[in-house]
């Protein structure tokens, strides 16, 4: 048993028990952005998309909206930070990753890959002489990059080429089809690591693999790389990757030319030389580390995967290539298994703490809701967790590990959404896009797989439908620095260094020089006072506060 303090936030009456790993930190809401659907980029125009979708198959699907005459919005599946030529963070700025489109490799043949360079800033003054702005703010759109392989990096083992080598909808492609562009059914792209400007490492979920791509122009780097397989100790299977059954690798040439395979029976996976793992339980969540390598987390264990009896998710380090056309990334080890809370089964995002390669913070989240009549079958799970990458057991899953917040559970004192209502619940859709700005803050996206938006069954004539249809962003703050290495929280999980150890010297300073000269990450992803308000908040928290025991 343990004496815990527990935050009646400004009279709210909340209070937190502990229960499994949890560790609640007293936090507010700093606002809410959207990114309007009805905004297309001119890079995603006149460009036919969603001719695969079903019609009318779900209660709360917009399908009889598509075919489109452009490549809609379909949310975000990861955010990193926007670097300017000289290798410095910009502030509120990122690089958004898209979703595969609109939900597998059977209906997004003709969804158009891409990276949305935002603008991302909410602003907040703590109510200053009662300040007050609007719900929603709308997040701006400074480029977008269609991902594309002008170089025919992109090649299957069984001589596969990419969708448009085989078919595109109709004419509106021609110069989709001229650049090589990448869609859905090549990748169902889910993670992303930025270096800097020119050079980032994608995660994808249908075999899985990992490329490099230029995240500014959208051109790919480099050749994909399979995921390796392991042994009961962890180490690497020569030879042996996992695979899934959307993978291109097992259609015959002859079908994908016929444009008649966009995934194939679990059961041909099975017969094949590769590990089965489920079709969408690839690298969900993926994160640059201070040391320039990266920390890639499969998203699942469930489905029609052969890992299930696993202990947890598998992490594994990866390192990027040099940044130069045709240098890979490359697997350097496997880190070990990360253990979900209960209820949960999916990674959602990750991202490092600042100045760490030790630290990530991590969403865990149970899928989206089934419907809008309670009780339903998603319930909340949406967890915020920090766990040591390094900190494993005898089974190699990783120990150390505290959940600070949920998303369904935020605390809003200043009403920054301004309904009079001091609780907020970041749900619908999936919380696919995380990325920790400061030692205080952090910004949370949305993948929404529109047209499927409307999991509540929400009158479309409500306020606030667009906004929420929209892909969204949620800006929360903690009162503590938490996510700086000397803060008692990180302090307390007993680690004594806040670096993985290096392959080499050499190669560490490689990729830190290519990542730029200044990253120092406090970037702010708000307007408002500076941090040293909250010296009198946390004062304000202890006055209101109470105790309560936790087991």
């Amino acid at each position: 048993m343990k004496l815990q303090l527990a935050a009646s936030f400004l009279g709210l009456g909340t209070t937190y028990v502990a229960a499994q790993n949890q560790d609640r930190q007293p936090h507010y809401l700093v606002g809410l952005l959207n990114y309007p659907n009805s905004f297309i980029p001119d890079e995603l125009k006149n460009h036919t998309s969603g001719t695969s979708i079903p019609k009318g198959n779900a209660m709360w699907s917009q399908s009889d909206k598509a075919p489109f005459s452009y490549v809609p919005g379909v949310g975000f599946s990861d955010m990193e930070f926007y670097y300017d030529d000289e290798g410095n963070t910009v502030n509120g700025e990122f690089f958004c990753l898209t979703d595969n489109g609109f939900g597998s490799s059977d209906n997004s043949a003709d969804y158009a890959l891409n990276i949305q360079h935002l603008k991302i800033q909410k602003p907040f003054t703590f109510r200053h002489a009662e300040t007050t702005f609007e719900k929603y703010t709308e997040a701006k759109n400074l480029g977008t990059a269609v991902l594309k392989d002008p170089d025919g990096y992109i090649k299957w083992e069984n001589g596969a080429d990419i969708q448009v080598a085989y078919s595109v909808p109709d004419e509106t492609w021609a110069d989709y089809k001229a650049a090589r562009v990448l869609t859905g059914r090549d990748f169902d792209v889910e993670g992303l690591a930025v270096i800097n400007n020119r050079c980032a490492v994608v995660g994808d979920e249908l075999m899985p693999a990992i490329f490099m791509v230029n995240p500014t122009t959208g051109v790919v780097l480099s050749k994909f790389v399979r995921t390796p397989d392991i042994d009961s100790n962890g180490n690497f299977i020569a030879g042996k990757y996992l695979s899934t059954r959307s993978d291109k690798v097992h259609c015959s040439i002859a079908d994908l030319e016929a444009n008649t395979c966009s995934s194939v029976a679990s059961e041909v996976v099975d017969a094949s030389e590769y590990r089965k793992h489920d079709k969408s339980g690839g690298y969900e969540g993926f994160s640059i580390l201070d040391d320039g390598t990266i920390a890639a987390f499969l998203e699942k264990k469930s489905g029609d995967s052969t890992l299930s009896d696993e202990p947890g998710v598998r992490v594994y380090h990866v390192k990027p290539g040099d940044c130069t056309s045709g240098s890979a990334p490359t697997f350097e080890k496997f880190l070990g298994f990360y253990p979900f809370e209960i209820g949960a089964g999916n990674i959602a995002d990750v991202s490092a703490v600042p100045g760490s390669s030790r630290f990530v913070a991590v969403i865990e989240r149970n899928g989206f809701p089934n419907g809008h009549m309670w009780p339903g079958a998603g319930n909340p799970a949406n967890n915020l967790c920090i766990v040591d990458l390094l900190d494993v057991d005898e089974n190699m899953v990783m120990k150390n590990k505290k959940c600070i917040l949920n998303y369904h559970d935020i605390d809003d004192p200043w009403d920054a959404d301004g309904n009079g209502i001091f609780k907020y619940g970041h749900t619908q859709v999936t919380n696919e896009a995380l990325v920790i700005v400061d030692d205080y803050c952090f910004v949370a996206g949305t993948d929404t797989n529109y047209p499927w938006t409307n999991q509540f069954g929400i009158d479309v004539s409500a306020q606030y439908y667009q906004e929420v249809d929209d892909a969204r962003f949620m800006v929360v703050c903690f009162v503590e620095p938490i996510f700086n290495s000397e803060h008692p929280l990180l302090k307390n999980f007993g680690a004594k260094s806040t670096q993985l150890p290096a392959t080499s010297e050499a190669e560490v300073d490689e990729t830190a020089i290519a990542r730029g000269a200044d990253d120092s990450r406090a970037l702010m992803a708000y307007d408002s006072t500076t941090h040293s308000t909250l010296a009198f908040i946390g004062g304000l928290i202890l006055a209101v506060g109470g105790f309560v025991l936790a087991a």
